[in-house]
C-alpha cells in the first residue's frame, strides 16, 4: 500500500461506522507509511467528492484497487 492508493473498506468495525464509513466505501490513502499497521485514509462521497471521514484504518481492513469497479458505481437518484 502507498500514498494515494484507491482503497475499499472490506471489514466493518464500530470505530469506522461511528466515523460514517461503511463496508464497501472507497477512499484514498493519505499517509506515506503505516503507523502501527494502520493507514490514514480519507473516505469521500462517490459523486460529490465531499469528505465523509479522515480516519486511521488497519491495513487488513483495506483492499487496494486500480479504479472503482464499474459494478460498484452507485446508482444516481
Amino acid at each position: 500500500m502507498k500514498y494515494l492508493d484507491l482503497v475499499e473498506l472490506i471489514e466493518e468495525k464500530p470505530a469506522y461506522t461511528k466515523a460514517g464509513v461503511r463496508l464497501g466505501d472507497f477512499g484514498a490513502v493519505m499517509s506515506e507509511k503505516a503507523v502501527d499497521g494502520k493507514w490514514q485514509v480519507i473516505f469521500s462521497e462517490f459523486y460529490t467528492g465531499k469528505d465523509i471521514a479522515d480516519i486511521m484504518v488497519s491495513e487488513g481492513d483495506l483492499k487496494v484497487h486500480k479504479s472503482v469497479p464499474k459494478d460498484r458505481y452507485p446508482k444516481k437518484s
